[in-house]
């Protein structure tokens, strides 16, 4: 197996795969997941900022038309749907947007070893299974990745991002 080809495939350097090998980032993807995080962290806050402002406005129309309600059960109604439901789901869906972000501040390295499948989802959509884990990645990685052989792959936790990948051995 050629392992330029899977280092130009999977965009990682040979400090990278040692460092993943210890359990660790290398410094250059210490500061590449850093800024990322920062990215992911202010457009977290920009969508979460839009969906607590759809919650405080489901919530306003939710009291207005509830006060004006002809009927107790039409008061109760909105009250219910648009002044705790309304709300609760859009704050919720804030919520977990900002854990999401914050989940890539500290990055958790992670490894899976065995027999890779590669998946043709159509449309120049692929994926590698390994040990129930599937990845998605950029291309056809048949160049890269032989169907059948076990490689080691390294990855982030929060989002299944392939950092490094190592040939084990030949399955045929």
């Amino acid at each position: 197996m050629d392992e330029r080809r899977l280092r130009k495939f999977f965009h990682f350097t040979e400090d990278d795969l040692l460092a993943n090998r210890r359990g660790q980032f290398s410094e250059h993807q210490k500061k590449r997941l850093g800024q990322e995080a920062k990215a992911e962290q202010a457009s977290a806050r920009s969508s979460a900022t839009i969906l607590f402002v759809i919650a405080a406005a489901g919530l306003a129309v939710g009291l207005t038309i509830g006060s004006i309600a002809p009927t107790i059960t039409g008061r109760v109604l909105i009250l219910l749907l648009m002044g705790i439901l309304w709300p609760f789901v859009w704050a919720g869906k804030g919520v977990k947007i900002i854990l999401s972000a914050r989940a890539l501040q500290e990055p958790r390295l992670r490894a899976v070893s065995g027999r890779v499948h590669i998946v043709h989802h159509g449309e120049g959509e692929y994926t590698l299974q390994v040990e129930g884990l599937e990845f998605d990645v950029d291309g056809n990685p048949s160049g890269a990745v032989m169907e059948g052989d076990e490689y080691t792959i390294h990855y982030l936790e929060a989002t299944e991002e392939i950092l490094s990948v190592e040939y084990l051995i030949c399955g045929k």
